[in-house]
């Protein structure tokens, strides 16, 4: 099997067929199966063959592994494991936790039944050395998958690639990078580049993807020392990260729920703003802002609303724009880089410490793709600060003041129109040749209702 077959037959995962088990079981079930072949690669030398791969298949062959069986052979086999891994033990990851309280016999036997297919077919990848050296690269790429498989977790592959872009053109090599309900981790990755050891911060909701993302930076050699990931009501209870991130990642398309903080604002003027704003995304942005250090960047996609919205959200646009100069970029974004989410979403740029006294707009919303052609005249655009007709606009804060802070595209890209030519004497031609076929209509209409004796 060569790198080509394997990456097909890694990819194949997504299709295999799993009745009785919803789509977050089936892809825990993956998850830590994969996770578990891994380490008996990993650390083959180590480990008794009792304990690996391919004693569990023969169980499978037997007939003997069920539910009980499994839950035993897992905890006898996680004490080696973690002996050669010096990490993870894996009677401790929630999966085996919620295996464990799975009452139900006909769920018993839906999570036996797949366990049987997928280690066979796992264990049929006859290429050990190359699966091993591949596999970070490959567990990565299907979580991406699995990321775009819902809604909830989707970011297509352009709109990582502008985010890519956008944070290569500030700090290429962020050492230090936070990335809140990180999900999947597909934001880290891209973010991160080729850095040596990163150090990660973020928060999640959910501590399945928190153990899902300590898996990936394990698979990456990330040393456990430079990953820090909280759940976020124990992120909440700390708030002390500020002023230390080179690059923060958002992407929250649907929205900020009001209350929601990354961190304690920094000033008192953004203070004021936070308690006078009762939408969530602004105080939001205002609490994420300190966790910059002093040439930190920031992108966030939000939905667009938040650039017109009055009242005191007005006041929050100035002071980003006049006081704490740190808005960069404004890009509305084509509907096509989403699951519909029924509005339209926009990409704020942010930097600490900037001296320029412009902002960029862009307005990318009839953009059909976001390629490495489109990508390059975004890129050169911004950096030149060009103004072209109906795609962006080199803003100084002056014309913002006029429209009183109110950032809503239009205002400053506009659109230009070409009239289309009409060919009258095509037009006459045409109402002529209708006028005929009406009149043939209806001496056709007049001869069948003669014929009918309607008449």
């Amino acid at each position: 099997m060569d790198e080509k077959q394997l990456n097909y037959e890694f990819m194949s995962i997504l299709s295999e067929s799993h009745p009785g088990l919803t789509f977050e079981e089936y892809r825990d079930s993956c998850i830590f199966l994969l996770f578990y072949q891994y380490l008996c690669l990993r650390y083959d030398d180590k480990l008794e063959d009792s304990y690996k791969l391919e004693a569990m298949v023969r169980l499978a062959i037997r007939g003997k592994l069920q539910m009980p069986s499994f839950l035993q052979f897992m905890e006898g086999a996680s004490p080696f494991i973690h002996l050669a891994c010096k990490k993870f033990q894996l009677t401790d990851l929630s999966f085996y936790h919620h295996l464990q309280g799975v009452q139900s016999l006909e769920k018993q036997k839906s999570y036996a039944r797949f366990f049987r297919k997928f280690i066979k077919k796992i264990d049929g990848w006859d290429c050990k050395a190359l699966l091993l050296e591949h596999y970070p690269q490959l567990f990565g790429n299907l979580l991406e998958e699995f990321a775009r498989a819902k809604k909830e977790t989707y970011i297509s592959e352009e709109l990582l690639g502008l985010y890519r872009m956008i944070f290569q053109q500030t700090n290429p090599a962020p050492k230090k990078v936070f990335v809140p309900d990180f999900q999947y981790g597909v934001l880290y990755r891209t973010i991160s580049g080729e850095v040596d050891e990163p150090e990660i911060y973020g928060y999640e909701t959910r501590e399945d993807f928190i153990e899902i993302l300590q898996i990936v930076c394990f698979m990456h050699n990330i040393p456990e020392e430079s990953v820090h990931l909280y759940l976020k009501k124990d992120w909440d209870q700390q708030m002390i990260h500020s002023e230390s991130f080179d690059s923060v990642a958002v992407f929250m398309p649907d929205g900020v729920e009001a209350g929601k903080l990354i961190s304690s604002v920094d000033t008192n003027v953004a203070r004021e703003l936070l308690r006078s704003t009762a939408k969530g995304e602004f105080p939001f942005i205002l609490s994420a802002l300190p966790l910059l250090n002093e040439s930190g960047a920031m992108a966030v996609v939000l939905p667009s609303a938040l650039l017109y919205r009055e009242g005191k959200e007005a006041q929050v646009r100035r002071y980003l724009v006049e006081e704490a100069n740190c808005l960069d970029m404004i890009m509305l974004l084509p509907d096509h880089l989403f699951h519909s989410t029924g509005q339209k979403e926009v990409l704020l740029f942010f930097r600490k410490n900037r001296t320029e006294e412009y902002v960029m707009f862009f307005d990318c919303s009839e953009m059909e793709s976001f390629r490495t052609e489109q990508l390059n005249s975004i890129e050169t655009a911004w950096r030149e600060q060009s103004t072209i007709p109906g795609f962006c606009s080199c803003v100084d804060r002056e014309s913002m003041k006029e429209n009183d802070y109110n950032l809503n595209l239009p205002r400053y890209i506009k659109k230009s129109f070409k009239m289309a030519q009409i060919d009258l004497d095509a037009r006459r031609k045409r109402i002529e040749e209708i006028d005929r076929e009406l009149e043939e209509i209806e001496k056709r209409i007049a001869m069948y209702k003669r014929d009918l004796e309607l008449i």
